[in-house]
């Protein structure tokens, strides 16, 4: 039962991590009355910048903004479901831009048109490519469409790249505002030996400074100056010490905080969006930070959580009219989902010390050769590609596991091999993208609740035949790479682990097989929108926060259109 009722505002924002972030500063800036909820708690900086591997690696289920929000996994429809608890979605005001790599590249104009590129085109069956199972469509929108807000994303946050180098790119209208991070030793290795191949590396654009930052007009000078990365080697999985790396926490929510238009209530559950006979949105449910049961009433809401918390809570704020979930008359609400099947190739070097610690994880050398459709799939059995590259992120935890096959993991031999070649190891990580299968999906677990007593998402997963044989072309590839570097001995991973997830509640121009239209406005209920990876109805072999952001930035300006809501 609800016990109290809050104040009326313009914008409930649920999830205030890197796209409420984005979204507060805009409409908070324009004048709206904003409220932000986030599960999680507002960290200060001793919470998230110490180096502490075994914190943040190795027992984050401990850690408060992972403990309490755990998902439950399987890979088909007859497994019975196990807890995992994941450090993305972090459950933590800034969200996962705290302790994310910092890839920010944008898409490349054909990932947008998977449908007619590679079906309507006779790609998919010239490559042989079996596809049954699959439900591949166009997005709604195109490269075109999001050029200009790709670029509002890197010069307000800081990106460092080189424009120009990547010939598979598509085309810009601004460099980036920062040059790229400094070569380290695996960078200058991967460079030389895709070069000896005939490939294209490029430095790959980082949401991190390689010098000092504030952004200018016409961007938001507002947003503080930050310093320079001073590549200490602990980034992914680590929040910022010198708060070199993009994060919302302390670039675009102090912004909207400062305007007097945003109420940020930290450590409050939302756990229901609430709607009318007609089929409107009339604000959320939450959970106070005492418990309390609470509603606030708002004329648009907007889900900036995560791909599984997005579908868990439409299906829990179904109603009569609305029987299968909050905009769900498509019934497409949870499936689909997508993730990069990540793969790697790595080696060992006798007589070259890589020093692999050294420097950011986004301090990159990548190649696109065989991402997308940028190569000949004829007769290769599958469709699509990924990128390649290589990185920094190497302290000791993260390294354990670049082991040879024949090398235990324990013992008088692994100790004698890690101390021999900790600094002569070299690992090349290949993401290949998955295609939007009808068995991957997420719906609420029967047996398994959190500690509001809500059902936990349940994630049904697996890698299907398409994925499984670009996973294996592209370790041949990484492979291929690895043996041009010169390194003494090299390996390769075949099978992928799933990493950077979307899906669920995706966007296309049919509502009868979306949930969401090109800006993001849910196609039943016209005041509820969806942002984040989850409306991508086929992803890319890129991260995908550069295009999420871009999308926040678009359908920030779309809503701000909509006078007549806020009258």
């Amino acid at each position: 039962m609800v016990r109290a009722m809050d104040d009326m505002c313009d914008v409930c924002i649920v999830g205030v991590g890197a796209l409420g972030g984005i979204v507060a500063k805009e409409l908070a800036s324009a004048g709206l009355k904003v409220v932000g909820f986030e599960r999680g708690p507002a960290p200060k900086k001793q919470d998230y910048a110490p180096r502490d591997s075994i914190r943040y690696l190795v027992r984050t289920d401990q850690l408060e903004w992972v403990r309490h929000e755990p998902t439950t996994t399987r890979k088909n429809a007859g497994e019975a479901a196990r807890l995992q608890f994941r450090t993305s979605p972090l459950n933590v005001l800034g969200g996962a831009l705290l302790h994310w790599t910092g890839q920010v590249s944008r898409y490349m104009p054909g990932d947008f048109k998977l449908y007619t590129n590679e079906i309507e085109s006779g790609n998919a069956e010239r490559a042989g490519a079996d596809l049954a199972g699959y439900d591949i469509i166009d997005w709604p929108l195109s490269y075109d469409d999001l050029e200009p807000h790709y670029e509002r994303f890197e010069w307000e946050f800081g990106v460092s790249g080189a424009a120009g180098k990547n010939p598979f790119a598509g085309p810009r209208k601004r460099g980036y505002p920062l040059p790229p991070l400094r070569h380290s030793a695996r960078m200058v290795l991967f460079k030389q030996a895709c070069e000896k191949l005939g490939y294209h590396p490029y430095d790959t654009p980082a949401g991190i400074l390689s010098q000092p930052y504030r952004p200018q007009a016409p961007f938001d000078s507002r947003i503080p100056e930050r310093p320079a990365c001073v590549y200490c080697g602990h980034c992914n999985f680590y929040g910022c010490h010198v708060h070199a790396k993009a994060a919302t926490l302390y670039t675009t929510i102090p912004v909207a905080l400062e305007t007097g238009n945003f109420d940020l209530r930290t450590q409050s559950k939302v756990c229901r969006i609430n709607s009318d006979g007609a089929g409107q949105v009339t604000g959320v449910s939450y959970f106070d930070p005492d418990g309390r049961l609470r509603e606030q009433r708002a004329r648009v809401v907007i889900l900036c959580a995560f791909v599984f918390e997005h579908v868990r809570l439409l299906l829990l704020s179904k109603t009569d009219r609305f029987a299968k979930g909050l905009a769900n008359s498509s019934g497409y609400v949870g499936r689909n989902i997508l993730a990069h099947g990540d793969v790697r190739a790595m080696g060992l070097f006798d007589d070259f010390i890589i020093n692999g610690f050294i420097g950011p994880g986004s301090a990159a050398m990548r190649i696109d050769d065989f991402n997308g459709n940028n190569f000949d799939h004829t007769g290769l059995g599958f469709i699509r590609g990924g990128t390649i590259g290589t990185s920094g992120d190497g302290t000791p935890v993260t390294r354990i596991d670049v082991l040879p096959p024949d090398v235990r993991g324990w013992g008088k031999e692994f100790k004698e091999f890690y101390c021999r070649y900790y600094t002569r190891t070299m690992d090349l990580n290949m993401q290949p993208e998955t295609l939007p299968h009808k068995a991957n999906r997420v719906d609420l677990d029967p047996r398994h609740k959190d500690r509001w007593g809500l059902p936990l998402p349940r994630v049904t997963f697996d890698f299907h035949q398409n994925e499984r044989r670009l996973q294996k072309f592209m370790a041949g590839v990484g492979e291929k790479i690895m043996r041009a570097t010169t390194a003494n001995r090299v390996w390769t991973e075949e099978k992928g682990r799933p990493n950077r997830w979307a899906g669920g509640t995706r966007m296309g121009a049919d509502p009868k097989k979306a949930v969401v239209n090109e800006y993001c406005q849910t196609h039943d209920v016209p005041n509820l929108f969806i942002l984040g990876s989850s409306v991508f109805p086929t992803m890319s072999g890129y991260p995908p926060t550069a295009t999420v952001a871009a999308l926040s930035y678009r359908t920030a300006e779309f809503i701000l259109r909509q006078k007549d809501w806020f009258k």
